[in-house]
């Protein structure tokens, strides 16, 4: 296997050919990942990104080369990836986590090894991989079929994000005892811009990648500002306890906080407490949090369940054992199916448009 080819659902196209446009494709994703690729490899400068849409309307961005080049170099030398080694793209290219896995590829000399994003990437997967991106439904398929668990095993690197990891995930995956790491960044930032140990030896912190700085404003809200960022500061909406100056908690969304009975409740920590009970009672039902006016508090906690059946008094009575009261929901609403982004996050604004919210 070379360098200079792209190995394509199992065919193996040369650069030259992509480079001249010599090549067909039977697929969106084989489409979106070959145009891209012929893009690079001719030293297109600028690029249009469309965001995935789950934190607001999505839109298109213009970055440039330098920024994503930038964004590659700052990973490369996290993992200690070298020219060689082989990188598996099963996210789509339509979108910055795939387009970013070719870069990251191309400008380390990798082997690109791409395949139609599925739920379970590693499935058909012959090669040795060393560099691999996926969402965390594809990872938990992963990790539930033995043959591809073994497989994750002997990967030198996994990251997983598009998605927050939910504790059961995290659980699971510490028990493989894989190298696998959570990801933090949004299409501004072409991508992460730091990363969390999950497994074998899970971390606290993100810790920022090479040429990024980051800070907060007075809100307490991460900002970054580097090449990736065309050197411009950018101020997120992203509440984080700043450790260091590379490392950082993330506490969740200053436009997630509900304010109850005058509690500021953050939104994503209260997601994480209740996903402990849920763990513990071994539901696997996906859920958040949301709230709703109320005449006397403000605002009401209420919690939403993707279950076609409402679970039984247990759930009710474990959250009241484990939440401060002002923490309670105070409904707990159940929809079958959640409505999910094109890049497959839940859209809770539509979800709850499902039971007439």
């Amino acid at each position: 296997m070379t360098t200079d080819v792209l190995y394509l659902n199992g065919r193996t196209i040369d650069y030259k050919d992509i480079k001249e446009g010599n090549f067909s494709f039977s697929t969106e994703f084989e489409q979106s990942t070959l145009t891209f690729c012929r893009q690079w490899l001719n030293g297109q400068q600028a690029f249009s990104l469309q965001t995935s849409g789950s934190t607001g309307q999505p839109k298109t961005i213009e970055v440039s080369r330098e920024q994503m080049e930038s964004s590659a170099a700052g990973t490369i030398p996290f993992f200690n990836l070298r020219p060689g080694d082989t990188a598996l793209v099963c996210l789509s290219t339509a979108y910055i986590a795939g387009k970013m896995m070719l870069v990251r590829a191309l400008e380390g000399n990798m082997k690109i090894v791409a395949v139609d994003p599925g739920g379970n990437p590693l499935e058909k997967i012959t090669d040795t991989i060393d560099f691999m991106a996926v969402v965390p439904l594809q990872l938990k398929n992963i990790m539930e079929d033995e043959s591809t668990l073994a497989k994750l095993k002997t990967i030198a690197h996994t990251i997983v994000g598009g998605a927050p990891v939910t504790y059961a995930l995290q659980q699971a995956v510490r028990l493989t005892k894989a190298n696998v790491y959570a990801t933090f960044g949004m299409t501004e930032t072409l991508t992460h811009i730091a990363l969390k140990q999950l497994s074998p030896d899970p971390e606290d912190c993100y810790t920022v990648i090479k040429n990024v700085t980051i800070g907060q404003d007075a809100r307490g809200c991460l900002t970054v500002q580097g090449p990736v960022t065309n050197n411009e500061l950018l101020i997120t909406t992203d509440l984080i306890d700043q450790v260091s100056e590379r490392k950082f908690r993330w506490l969740g969304r200053i436009d997630h906080i509900i304010n109850s009975g005058g509690i500021k409740i953050p939104i994503e920590v209260l997601e994480e407490k209740i996903a402990q009970v849920m763990f513990e009672l071994r539901l696997d039902s996906r859920f958040f949090v949301y709230s709703q006016p109320d005449q006397q508090l403000g605002e009401r906690v209420m919690l939403l369940i993707e279950s076609s059946e409402p679970f039984t008094n247990e759930l009710q009575v474990a959250l009241t054992l484990s939440l401060h009261k002002y923490e309670l929901p105070k409904s707990i609403d159940y929809v079958g199916k959640f409505v999910e982004t094109p890049t497959g996050k839940v859209d809770r604004k539509s979800s709850l448009q499902e039971i007439d919210i």
